[in-house]
Order: structure tokens, then C-alpha cells, then sequence
């Protein structure tokens, strides 16, 4: 175990509380073997994912790398936490054991390290208190402290921690996780997800796959509700089919998409690369680069409100929101891997079409080289959307294999993504 004194600015923690309290929901933990899926007593804290799109975000994940002599690559995202009066996180390991090893470690390996950050201090309660080795951490802003998981491959039993209840104030952390190889949170469960197959493929008839089916876009109104007395799914498999078709395409309402343009007007002198663990292997041939909304997060936040209506109506479920990510703009070349959203957050969705610059300047010529989203339908059927900008394609977004395979020939392709949760279903693994 070390402290490190100073491993942050003052300044540096004031903007991350920022971005703690700008986009926070009630933490998770790791409950009958899945990560950051269930609500738990143990833990009553709140969570804010934070991005390496952010400069600053990447910066810290970058630092705590070379502090730690490890790859980048082998860090899960950096979380954000906020502790209020009363709030704690009860006696655990970050190391993996069990069913939850099996779930999320099969590609990554074990967690191997964790370096937490204080942000502030000033507040009462609230240290990190290490009960076997009889140990409290007590929080200096900017104070860096990490200690292992593993060693050689044997798990450290006596870093066994819990976050002690904040007495007053308010307790912001930031906490970073390693692995043994390089994290890849999409593998671990695709391989999970395949292991739990083998045991019955003999008894499964494989079909060929559907060729591509080249179809207008259109408005498809859902006329089907599909009624379940368990209000429960475990895997993409068993997730519920909510409408008839899975996707539809309709106009942003007025009022959204003004706001909107006003935000991508402002964001359009802050585009950036984007990076994000695993990259590489959903967008292919090109890149792509992106307009945070972490410079606005009231906007991210309206935007979330005012549409939650409109895919409660496409789906006829009560939702609640997860998550809306920046406006991501594909650069030429670029492919999109067909790929299904995270099943325990990402389940009613839209993509937002916000600008694109095509080969040939002719964006008013029908479909010309236009780039459309390749998605599959509930009937088994791909079909190609053809969406313009204030167009908002919403989908069932864990169930519908979803992508871009034709290479972008523009020179710029932006849109947004806006998902949110099934309430009143569970997520049970």
C-alpha cells in the first residue's frame, strides 16, 4: 500500500467534482456476480463514469498508468464516486471470486491493482478503513493511495477495505481499477455469454444468417406490447421484444433539436480524437473523433428529460435514464462493427443524426453516398436506415444487433447516442 501526497491539483479536483456532480446515479455493486448491476445496501454511495474522452479524465488515467508502471490498457474507465451525510460502502475486495470471475474475467484477467484519489477534505468521516490490517486512510485532497489485489497471481486477502459513513460535507473519490491483461469488459462477457452456450448448442439449429435487405427508412409505429409476468432477462437471448419491427424512425421534436444545434454550434471548435478501451474493434478503417457534452452538461441532462417521453411511447415501458454519450463524428473509411449495447443499462435507445459532409456535397440527392445504419429487425431481417439530420432512429437497443458495415466515404458522419433503462424490469444474470 502507498499514499501519495499531492498526486492531483486543487484545481484538477475541483473540475473532476464537477463532472461527479454534473452526471451521477446511486452505485452499484457487484451482486450474485455481475459488476455494478444491482443496487445493493452494501454500497450507498452515487457513480459517475467518466470518459477519456475528457482531456482531463485521460490526463489522470495516463498519470495513475505511469505512476503504477502499467499499460493504460489495462485500466477499466475511471469512476467517479460522491459520498453524502450517512452514505458508505461496506467491508469488500475489488478482486473478482466465484461466479463473477467467470463473468468478468475470462478475456481481462483479475483486478491486480486499485489507486484511488481524493478530491477533497473537506468534510467529517468518510476514510478508507482497512479492517484486517486495522488501518485508516484518512481523505487529503489531491492524496493518491493504491494497493494490490493480486500478487503473481495470488489474491491479497488483507486489502479487504471499506469507504466509513460521511459524517458531514460531502466525499468525492475517483477510482481506478487494473487488470492482468489488457481490459476488455465487451470480451469478457461475449466469452461468459459463449461458455453458458456450448453446454446446449447440439440441441440448437443454426441457421444461415440473412443477407443484407436494402429497405426505405420509414416511420414504423409499434401496434404489439409484449407482456411478461417475470419482468426479468438475463441475457440478450431472453431481453423482451417491446414493439413489432425493434426500430423506427421519426423527427427530433422541435424544441430538442433547436437545442441541439445550439450545443453542436458551441462544442464545434472543442472536436477532439476519441479514444475508449476497445476502440479499435467497433470502429474500423477510419476513426472518429468527438464533441463532449461534458462542456454542457445542462444540455446533456435536458436532452435526456425532454426525449424520455418519446421512448417511453415507442416501447410502452416505463424507463429511467443511464446514459448520453457526445456527439461522435466518423471520420472517412470508417465502419461501425454490428454489435448489441450493454444489457444492463442500455435497452430503449435513439441515435440522433446531428451533421454530415458526404463524398460528393450532394446531401439533398436520394440516399447518393449516404451512410446508413445497418440494423436487424425482430423478424430476423437486416435493413439499412437511411437517417437525415433532426432525424432520431429509436431502437431496442440490447436486443437489436446493430452497425455501419459500409466504409464511410465523406468526410464527416456525426450523431449521438441517448439510452436509457427498463424500470420496471430486472437485469438478473
Amino acid at each position: 500500500m502507498e499514499e501519495v501526497k499531492d498526486f492531483l491539483t486543487q484545481e484538477e479536483c475541483q473540475e473532476l467534482i464537477k463532472l461527479i456532480d454534473a452526471d451521477h446515479q446511486r452505485s452499484q455493486v457487484v451482486e450474485g456476480g455481475t459488476d455494478r448491476s444491482a443496487v445493493s445496501e452494501v454500497r450507498t454511495s452515487s457513480t459517475c463514469n467518466l470518459s477519456n474522452e475528457n482531456p482531463l479524465v485521460l490526463k489522470v488515467h495516463k498519470k495513475i498508468s505511469e505512476h503504477l508502471g502499467l499499460d493504460i490498457k489495462y485500466g477499466e474507465s475511471l469512476q467517479g464516486q460522491l459520498y453524502e451525510v450517512g452514505q458508505f460502502f461496506k467491508p469488500h475486495q475489488d478482486f473478482f471470486s466465484g461466479i463473477a470471475y467467470d463473468k468478468h474475467c475470462k478475456a481481462s484477467g483479475n483486478r491486480t491493482h486499485t489507486f484511488m484519489i481524493y478530491l477533497n477534505d473537506d468534510f467529517e468521516g468518510g476514510g478508507t478503513h482497512f479492517p484486517t490490517l486495522k488501518k485508516t486512510i484518512e481523505p487529503e485532497t489531491g492524496k493518491g493511495l493504491w494497493w494490490y489485489n493480486m500478487v503473481d497471481g495470488e489474491v491479497q486477502n488483507q486489502y479487504m477495505h471499506e469507504g466509513v459513513s460521511v459524517d458531514s460535507g460531502k466525499k468525492y473519490i475517483i477510482t481506478s481499477w487494473w487488470r492482468e491483461k489488457v481490459w476488455d469488459g465487451a470480451a469478457d462477457q461475449n466469452l461468459y455469454e459463449q461458455s453458458t452456450k456450448e453446454d446446449i448448442e447440439d440441441a440448437v439449429v443454426v441457421e444461415e444468417p440473412q443477407s443484407y435487405i436494402v429497405k426505405a427508412s420509414e416511420l414504423i409505429k409499434t401496434t404489439e406490447v409484449i407482456e411478461s409476468s417475470a419482468k426479468t432477462f438475463s441475457s440478450k437471448d431472453d431481453f423482451p421484444k417491446f414493439t413489432e419491427q425493434g426500430f423506427a424512425l421519426q423527427k427530433c421534436p422541435a424544441n430538442v433539436w433547436g437545442v441541439i444545434q445550439d450545443a453542436y454550434n458551441l462544442l464545434k471548435e472543442k472536436l477532439v480524437e476519441e479514444n475508449f478501451e476497445g476502440k479499435e474493434q467497433f470502429i474500423v478503417g477510419g476513426g472518429s473523433d468527438i464533441l463532449s457534452f461534458d462542456h454542457a452538461p445542462n444540455i446533456r441532462s435536458y436532452i435526456h428529460n425532454e426525449l424520455i417521453g418519446i421512448h417511453e411511447e415507442f416501447s410502452k415501458e416505463n424507463l429511467e435514464p443511464s446514459f448520453v454519450y457526445g456527439i461522435r463524428s466518423y471520420t472517412k473509411n470508417a465502419t461501425l462493427t454490428p454489435h448489441t449495447d450493454r444489457i444492463a443499462t442500455h435497452h430503449i435507445s435513439s441515435i440522433i443524426i446531428v451533421d454530415k459532409d458526404l463524398a460528393c456535397g450532394c446531401s439533398n440527392k436520394p440516399n447518393a453516398d449516404d451512410w446508413p445504419l445497418d440494423i436487424q429487425g425482430h423478424d430476423g431481417e437486416w435493413y439499412k436506415v437511411y437517417a437525415q439530420p433532426g432525424d432520431m432512429i429509436l431502437y431496442e437497443s440490447a436486443k437489436c444487433e446493430h452497425g455501419r458495415v459500409e466504409p464511410f466515404g465523406g468526410t464527416f458522419f456525426r450523431n449521438f447516442y441517448v439510452h436509457y433503462k427498463l424500470k420496471d424490469w430486472e437485469y438478473k444474470p
